[in-house]
């Protein structure tokens, strides 16, 4: 049994020993202490060992996967602890109130990540699968408290309980922006009581403001409706790759290849020069028809269609939270925008009526899906149906929105590759030109992407290091 495995049994409390609120802390100091110097000088170890002497990149992936599992069973080991130490009620006897107060002072902590450790140690008592795996370092603390937070909701913690599987398997499978938005959008979907905040009291809330504070700058808070924040996103993301296009041509052309040193601007710069061009293009011409903007909204039928019949009073089809995560997982639910964020789909069914929307129902005849070989580029139909199956740029690790993205033939065209959504996926230029010197593409029959190296070694992806630990 390694340190970590020692330390985390030692913390437990009721598996291998109870803790006792009326011990002395200096009598469990030989017990978890020895552990605690154990485990310092295997730190120094591994710190010693790091070099970028003759690290390759399968040799970075392995440590980077192996080094997070171990940390990962380090701080559900803090959590544990938080858990003896609440449940033994030892922070009494130096007058603290809680168990978040004694672990925030004596960890010199902050308030937020004391009350983080606290919802977490609420929520593992119940979800012991969940508990388990974190202490094998099987999922990621990002993971659990991205849970956690689904769990503050009182009201969906019994369908958590019925659909842990599932949840275990979307938070060890997914990359963390896809779980992210699965759980937003589980929650928002099992939530019939609270999730379904009505459109007309959402539209009566809409509200923008600006803020001066003491120094004379300004803030600005707002509530948006699901889809004016995604269009508003869209058009202030794409406004700021434009402008950061701009400042990459500038620099390259006066500083060659060492443009990236001189970018003139920072992302948040960007945003905020983008948003500030919005307000006064706005200003100049508040009436203008001259650019509108069309929101390209992506939906499930069996979704857009049940939420059409309940526009027109039909009864509410029952949720089925376990029906609804496997869906999720399979990605045969959903309601989005093409870069993927989510959007209300009661709001994409009552305004896809009227407003400047297009919905995407994925297997709509409406919608062109496959174009012959005599096309070279991706365009119109085409385009927009290899933009819709990824939110963002293909390429393992790669976040670029897929609106920032070409759209790219995996196969080259050059090679007799098809101009089709089953040859087409969402690519960075960064990327869209590595392709090109000497890697390969394909796409399985399930779209998981394969990229193999011009050395012919695949290049791994977030899975590739993760397989179950064993038990013990």
């Amino acid at each position: 049994m390694s340190i970590v495995e020692r330390m985390f049994v030692e913390v437990a409390g009721g598996e291998t020993r109870q803790v006792d609120a009326g011990r002395e802390a200096a009598s469990d100091g030989p017990v978890l202490g020895d552990a605690l110097d154990g485990l310092a000088g295997e730190i120094d170890g591994v710190l010693g060992s790091i070099s970028p002497v003759g690290l390759t990149a399968d040799g970075a992936a392995a440590a980077i996967a192996g080094l997070e599992r171990q940390v990962r069973r380090l701080q559900a080991t803090q959590v544990k602890l938080f858990a003896a130490v609440e449940t033994s009620r030892a922070y009494c006897a130096d007058g603290h109130f809680s168990a978040r107060v004694m672990v925030r002072h004596h960890g010199q902590l902050s308030g937020p990540e004391a009350s983080q450790r606290q919802r977490v140690s609420a929520m593992l008592a119940i979800l012991r699968g969940v508990a388990s795996l974190y202490a094998a370092g099987g999922v990621g603390t990002d993971q659990v408290r991205r849970l956690a937070r689904v769990w503050s909701n009182p009201r969906v913690r019994g369908f958590m309980e019925l659909c842990e599987a599932e949840l275990i398997m979307a938070a060890t499978k997914m990359e963390f922006l896809d779980f992210d938005r699965f759980c937003q959008q589980w929650e928002q979907a099992v939530d019939v009581d609270g999730g379904h905040d009505p459109a007309e009291r959402r539209w009566r809330r809409r509200d923008v403001k600006a803020s001066q504070d003491f120094n004379g700058t300004w803030g600005l808070n707002g509530r948006l409706m699901s889809l004016d924040g995604a269009e508003f996103d869209e058009i202030l993301s794409g406004l700021v790759s434009t402008l950061r296009e701009a400042d990459m041509e500038a620099a390259k052309a006066e500083y060659g290849d060492d443009w990236r040193q001189h970018m003139p601007r920072t992302t948040p710069q960007l945003r905020y020069d983008a948003f500030m061009i919005l307000v006064r293009r706005g200003a100049v011409a508040p009436d203008s028809r001259s650019a509108e903007v069309i929101v390209n909204v992506v939906i499930d039928q069996d979704t857009f269609e049940r939420q059409l019949g309940e526009l027109v009073g039909a009864e509410p089809a029952p949720v089925i939270p376990r029906e609804i995560a496997e869906a999720l997982i399979a990605g045969t639910r959903f309601s989005r925008t093409i870069n993927g964020v989510f959007v209300n789909p009661a709001e994409v069914a009552a305004r896809a009526l009227t407003d400047r929307i297009r919905r995407v129902v994925v297997e709509s005849p409406s919608v062109v899906i496959d174009v012959g070989r005599t096309q070279r580029l991706f365009t119109g139909s085409p385009r927009l149906a290899a933009i819709m199956q990824a939110t963002r740029c293909y390429w393992h690790g790669c976040t670029r929105p897929a609106t920032q993205c070409q759209v790219d033939h995996l196969t080259p065209f050059r090679n007799g590759g098809q101009t089709s959504t089953a040859n087409g996926r969402s690519a960075c230029n960064g990327h869209n030109l590595t392709k090109e010197h000497g890697y390969q593409v394909s796409r399985g029959p399930d779209g998981t992407i394969t990229i193999i190296r011009p050395d012919g070694a695949t290049v791994p992806t977030h899975t590739t290091h993760w397989q179950q630990p064993r038990d013990g």
